[in-house]
């Protein structure tokens, strides 16, 4: 009995070695199943490497589901930049999935992969990579800043990241240049400080110099103060490009850097609140600004030049919330009077289209599928903004004047609130996040595709939950809407006229029935339709029925034969129509 427990023992050892080998637990403080909790730099006795060591040894029998783990509040610092294998797709995960920005969990926050040394960090992919739930800081030290953290090593790979921090950068957070067809999935990222090199186009999240990238996704993600251009496409042809409910505050920098030949583009439910502020003096930095020298709005869309693809111009902008501090409005006068570089010929960025793409966009005849929606032009009351709207727009203004003379050394100043000594806390942001970028505006609270809140839903942990669940219709709905040349119709009405009411469905979120009452002020005939997010009828309740007496009046309504998501009933009264969003959760 004892001999063969002994043998089992050996085998089990032998086997745990080869399935570990060369040395990869050396950098493992934990195994669960698939996943590798890897060892900070406290658990290694103060060394630097131990992600880049834990991926790089890790290469016998890895399983698909290979997953490293990341301590909360670790310090992942790399001596040697990490380069993924070739052969497999890698994982790396945070352990606090907590989304970041509603996250106020002071003992918890993301672990820290940065530079160590003389190194500024970074991680260069060779095949499809995941990180979730980080902080990316590509700087050893305020002292040590690097160009970019996450490069494509290969043609047609995929980079996701969620639910990260990223602050600091000489040029952009993630680049593919040297990588055709690569695909960029952004979710529930929180950046800031995109700043740290003296030129005025550098301090983003994205750019490939040299290739045309497959798909650039961003959804439900916050920016705040950068200095240069955010996402650069440049003269190239997106595959396909989503910016769906994200916030951007204080971009110096164009948000949305195109010379303007994109055909499959979605911007909708977006937030932009001082973005595109530097001026533009006709040719400056030419080659990454308007082919026909006009200044560059949000929004830049061109015609084809020759040599291009020739594919249907599809874009759908709609119900994207737009603001300018007044502070920025003499910028443009300031350039001029000073005759900066020279010159007096400045105008203002500070625009949803220049003139060409706004003559696009109302052209149905030839560009039937470049559609135009809302824009709500007011800033959010935020509900703590801390002093991005004050101090935060003093320096991006006084960066924005200085940063276009072409002799400028202008850096815009990194913005701290919690952690601002630089000196010692450079890798360590503002933990937790110090802004809360909810607001109480009502027709914003409902003025998105659906009748949700315009921009980072983050901030609304309830909305975005319910999103989620609708996410799939809301995008059917979308394309559908391009093809047929309008905007996404289905809007839950704000407003309510005073004459009659309808209220909101009780229970709600329903699982199957609930019931929805109005009250009318007078007789007339009444129909109440439920549709789905697509627009489509899905039942009457009640057919133009003559209601012979005010008051108020329930009808219950089964959703049993129906899949989860968001739908609206609409009540009309005398030719007023009331809509209003209900969630069924099953």
């Amino acid at each position: 009995m004892k001999k063969g427990l002994l043998l089992f023992v050996v085998f089990c050892l032998v086997l745990f070695s080869n399935v570990f080998a060369d040395g990869v637990m050396d950098y493992v403080d934990e195994v669960r199943g698939d996943t590798l909790v890897i060892k900070d730099y406290v658990d290694m006795g103060n060394v630097a490497g131990s992600l880049t060591e834990a991926v790089v040894a890790d290469s016998v029998d890895v399983p698909a589901g290979r997953v490293y783990e990341l301590k909360a509040n670790g310090y992942y610092p790399l001596s040697t930049n990490l380069t993924t294998p070739a052969d497999r797709a890698v994982i790396i995960v945070g352990a606090d999935d907590r989304r970041l920005v509603t996250n106020d969990d002071e003992m918890s926050a993301p672990p820290v992969i940065c530079g160590f040394g003389g190194n500024t960090g970074g991680i260069n992919f060779q095949n499809d990579l995941t990180v979730k739930n980080a902080s990316i800081i590509q700087a050893a030290d305020k002292a040590t800043l690097g160009w970019a953290f996450f490069g494509a090593a290969a043609a047609n790979k995929t980079l996701r990241v969620e639910n990260c921090l990223f602050e600091h950068t000489r040029w952009v957070m993630i680049q593919s240049n040297d990588a055709p067809g690569t695909n960029v999935y952004i979710n529930d990222c929180y950046f800031v400080n995109m700043s740290g090199q003296a030129c005025r186009r550098n301090g983003g999240v994205y750019d490939n110099v040299n290739n045309n990238t497959a798909t650039m996704w961003v959804e439900n993600s916050t920016h705040v103060m950068a200095q240069g251009m955010i996402y650069k496409f440049r003269n190239y042809q997106v595959g396909e490009i989503v910016f769906n409910h994200n916030t951007f505050v204080n971009m110096s920098g164009q948000v949305f850097e195109t010379l303007g030949y994109q055909s499959d583009m979605i911007v909708v439910n977006n937030i932009f609140v001082n973005s595109n502020l530097q001026p533009y003096m006709t040719g400056l930095d030419y080659g990454e600004t308007d082919a026909d020298y006009l200044p560059m709005g949000i929004i830049n869309v061109d015609t084809l030049p020759s040599g291009y693809d020739v594919l249907p111009r599809k874009m759908m902008v709609d119900a994207n919330v737009v603001y300018w501090d007044p502070k920025f409005a003499d910028m443009v006068q300031i350039c001029i009077d000073n005759q900066v570089n020279q010159s007096t010929d400045w105008h203002s960025q500070m625009i949803t289209m220049n003139s060409r793409t706004q003559a696009m966009f109302d052209d149905d005849t030839n560009y039937p599928y470049l559609v135009e929606g809302t824009w709500y032009e007011k800033c959010p009351n935020f509900t703590n903004p801390e002093d991005l709207l004050t101090v935060g727009v003093d320096s991006i203004r006084a960066f924005s004047i200085g940063t276009v003379d072409t002799l400028s050394g202008d850096v815009l100043m990194v913005w701290r609130k919690v952690l601002t000594d630089l000196d010692n806390y450079y890798v360590y942001s503002d933990w937790p996040i110090p802004i809360d970028l909810s607001y109480d505006d009502a027709d914003l609270l409902e003025g998105g595709i659906n009748g949700f809140p315009v921009g980072d839903l983050n901030w609304f942990p309830a909305e975005k939950a319910a999103w989620e669940a609708q996410k799939s219709a809301e995008y059917a709905a979308i394309d559908a809407a391009i093809d047929a040349g309008h905007p996404v119709a289905i809007r839950e009405t704000v407003y309510e006229p005073t004459d009659f009411r309808l209220s909101q469905n009780y229970p709600n979120p329903f699982n199957p029935t609930t019931t929805i009452s109005y009250t009318l002020p007078k007789a007339g005939n009444v129909t109440l339709t439920v549709y789905n997010s697509l627009g489509q009828e899905v039942m009457t309740l009640v057919n133009n029925e003559f209601k012979a007496s005010a008051g108020s009046y329930n009808v219950h309504f089964d959703g049993s034969g129906l899949s989860s998501g968001i739908y609206f009933y609409t009540l009309t009264f005398n030719n007023n129509t009331i809509a209003k969003k209900m969630v069924l959760m099953k």
